[in-house]
């Protein structure tokens, strides 16, 4: 067996495709989810639970006051589009982390 054949036998097999939506995602979908990451960061910086990158707690009134206002603005971008449940969902999130903040 030549070098070459040897090079071409041991290539890795082509990766398959990543596969394709069939439809594109929606925005709303998106800032939904960006909602709930928002979520996880004012928690973390009003030191109640662990920062999800360090399991590390640290408190930080700023920043957490940052995500919750930013959940509220992004709230009031998609509310149109929410059905009944996820508007709840959504107040009721906010409603605990401004509660929470407010005991701090």
């Amino acid at each position: 067996m030549s070098d070459n054949e040897k090079k071409d036998d041991e290539k890795e097999p082509a990766q398959e495709a990543p596969k394709l939506l069939d439809k594109p995602i929606k925005v709303k979908e998106i800032v939904y989810m960006t909602i709930l990451s928002l979520e996880s960061k004012a928690w973390a910086y009003l030191d109640l639970v662990a920062h999800p990158e360090t399991q590390k707690h640290q408190k930080d009134t700023q920043e957490a006051r940052a995500a919750i206002d930013a959940i509220d603005a992004l709230y009031k971008v998609i509310e149109a589009d929410l059905s009944t449940d996820e508007k709840k969902d959504i107040q009721v999130r906010l409603t605990n982390l401004k509660l929470n903040f407010a005991k701090e």
